[in-house]
């Protein structure tokens, strides 16, 4: 009897280390967004980008002159500079008289409120503060991109691919963060969808738009939609020069995007403490 108990305690470890025995990706836990599919990486960059984030809403009588603003900077500055419309405030709030199109987000009405962007139009270069106040008057776009792109230090590249997978109804992103320096402050993920080309009402005084008051076939371009992945842990101790940090993620669609071939998929890197943006890039689906 001893001689069985002594055998079923030398036994009992190699069993419950059997059963305890499971695969690599099943150790696995991501966050919800967040997965081990990849696709291929198709957009690469090795150059300081800047994202100008433009506040705006239909009801904002100034915002058709801010958008042709972004509009002229994209010409300017071509592919190093992202364009980013957040719809929000009141200014945005849908009604019959948009016929209740709503291009707000619960993110974007975050980011108003935290960056102060109350007076309409307005934008966030980098999210950097520019004296006292994050906000630019569209006024100033011009000069104060030049001086980010002039002055923001080169850290990383994001290098991105992104698939649209028609049946389920989500886009997978692929992302290699590739650092050119040491970088010792915690970093946040963000994955965005961007819309452009969608026909509706916004309200107007700009001259250049026609004398009417109200624009019925407004054109709105790269317009925020919902279900991005936002403040999403990208390193928690900071990186080191030469460090490669490959992420993926999935992104349900938005059941609103009109025209999905007229998206982008938006990725940018900020400081977690300063909240500025170290890095953006876009990648078309």
């Amino acid at each position: 009897m001893k001689k069985i108990i002594f055998l079923l305690t030398l036994l009992l470890p190699l069993i419950w280390v059997s059963c305890d025995t499971i695969e690599e990706d099943e150790r696995l836990v991501f966050p919800k967004g967040q997965t081990s599919e990849t696709t291929p990486i198709t957009k690469t960059e090795n150059v300081q980008k800047i994202i100008l984030e433009d506040y705006t809403g239909w009801k904002c009588v100034n915002c058709p002159r801010a958008a042709a603003k972004a509009t002229e900077m994209i010409s300017k500055y071509g592919e190093q500079l992202v364009i980013m419309a957040v719809h929000s405030t009141a200014f945005a709030n849908p009604s019959s008289g948009n016929d209740y199109i709503d291009f707000r987000t619960e993110y974007g009405e975050r980011w108003a409120t935290e960056f102060g962007c109350t007076s309409l139009p307005t934008g966030l270069i980098n999210r950097k503060k520019i004296g006292a106040a994050y906000t630019v008057g569209d006024a100033n776009w011009d000069s104060e991109i030049q001086n980010a792109i002039n002055s923001q230090e080169h850290i990383m590249n994001i290098n991105l691919g992104a698939e649209y997978r028609l049946e389920d109804k989500q886009i997978l992103v692929s992302t290699e963060n590739v650092f050119l320096k040491d970088y010792s402050s915690p970093l946040l993920m963000n994955v965005v969808v961007l819309e452009s080309g969608i026909v509706g009402v916004q309200y107007n005084s700009d001259p250049n738009f026609g004398a009417t008051p109200k624009i019925n076939d407004y054109e709105f371009n790269h317009v925020l939609r919902n279900n991005g992945l936002i403040d999403y842990s990208l390193s928690i101790t900071g990186v080191t020069n030469g460090t490669i940090l490959r992420k993926n993620y999935l992104i349900d669609v938005d059941p609103d995007i009109k025209d999905i071939s007229k998206c982008t998929v938006v990725v940018f890197v900020t400081d977690a403490q300063t909240k500025e943006v170290i890095q953006v890039n876009e990648i078309h689906l």
